[in-house]
């Protein structure tokens, strides 16, 4: 019981901090200079999921033991 309580609370916590987080500046300009995006993203990807990938075998592993 105590432990969904937590969870409950958690929750609400945190929706109340993305709400907040969707707010904007009352002075937003028009003019924004544009920004490219990187080419490393991809790679990024892969490489991350390629180490959870590893995490997650390896942990599977020494339960398996």
């Amino acid at each position: 019981m105590k432990n969904s309580t937590k969870i409950r609370f958690s929750i609400a916590i945190v929706l109340i901090q993305v709400q907040t987080l969707f707010a904007q500046a009352p002075a937003f300009d028009d003019d924004v200079q544009d920004v490219p995006v990187d080419n490393w993203i991809l790679p990024m990807a892969l490489l991350g999921l390629g180490i959870m990938f590893f995490i997650i075998n390896k942990k599977s592993q020494t339960e398996v033991k």
